[in-house]
C-alpha cells in the first residue's frame, strides 16, 4: 500500500516537471486586442471575457473593447459575452515579436421567442362580464365640464392657502388706512345716518331675502 502511494506521488511529480518543462519551452506572448461587433455597425463590445483555456488566465475587455493578456504560443483563447457567440482563437505559433495584437469580430445571438398573449382576466371566462362593467373614461368635453364646475372650483378655492401676494397687499391696506386717520378717531358706522339709511332702504327693498325660503 505504501508502495502504491510512493509510486502515484512520483508520478504526480513527473507529470507536472512535465508541464512545466513543455510550458518554459513555448514562447510568452502579450496577446492583446479590441473585441468589435460584426455587424454593420462594427460597435466595440465592453466588459467580454476573454479566456485562455490552456492557461486558465482570464481577462475582461474594457469599455472600448480593448483586452490584454499573457499567453504562449498556441493557446487557446475563447472570447465569451451576453449577446454574441462564443468565439474561439488560438495564438499563432512562430511570432517574430513577443507580442500579438488584432481585432476579434464577434457574431450577434438573436432568439425568436414564441408569441405570448397577455390578458387582464383570470380566464376568457370572465372577459363577457368585464365587458359589460367596465366604466368608459371621460372625454375632453366631459372633463372639462367637471373641471369648471362652480362646486368644484368653490371646494378647491377654500382649500387652498392664501396667495402672498393676497397677503401683502391686504396688509398694506391695513396700513394705508391706519395713515389715513392718522392723528384723530376712527369713525363708527354705527352712528353713521347715511349707513342707517342705506340699510333700511335694502331691508325694505328685500335684499336681505333668503331666496331658498318660501
Amino acid at each position: 500500500m505504501k508502495f502504491k502511494r510512493v509510486l502515484t506521488l512520483i508520478l504526480l511529480i513527473f507529470i507536472s516537471s512535465f508541464s512545466f518543462i513543455r510550458a518554459q519551452e513555448r514562447k510568452i506572448i502579450q496577446f492583446s486586442g479590441v473585441l468589435y461587433s460584426a455587424d454593420t455597425a462594427h460597435r466595440v463590445i465592453p466588459f467580454a471575457t476573454i479566456y485562455d483555456y490552456t492557461t486558465g488566465y482570464i481577462a475582461i475587455s474594457n469599455f472600448t473593447g480593448f483586452f490584454s493578456l499573457v499567453g504562449y504560443e498556441g493557446d487557446t483563447i475563447f472570447f465569451s459575452t451576453l449577446g454574441f457567440k462564443t468565439k474561439q482563437f488560438i495564438i499563432p505559433k512562430e511570432n517574430i515579436a513577443d507580442k500579438y495584437a488584432a481585432n476579434f469580430f464577434l457574431d450577434p445571438t438573436f432568439y425568436m421567442l414564441p408569441e405570448a398573449m397577455v390578458y387582464p382576466w383570470g380566464s376568457l371566462d370572465q372577459f363577457p362580464y368585464a365587458f359589460i362593467h367596465t366604466p368608459i373614461p371621460d372625454d375632453d368635453l366631459e372633463r372639462a365640464r367637471k373641471n369648471l364646475n362652480p362646486d368644484y372650483l368653490r371646494s378647491l378655492a377654500s382649500a387652498q392657502a392664501a396667495d402672498p401676494n393676497i397677503n401683502a397687499r391686504m396688509v398694506m391696506n391695513n396700513y394705508s388706512q391706519t395713515l389715513y386717520y392718522y392723528g384723530q378717531a376712527h369713525p363708527i358706522s354705527l352712528l353713521n345716518a347715511f349707513a342707517w339709511s342705506q340699510f333700511i332702504s335694502d331691508l325694505k327693498s328685500g335684499k336681505y331675502k333668503n331666496p331658498n325660503k318660501k
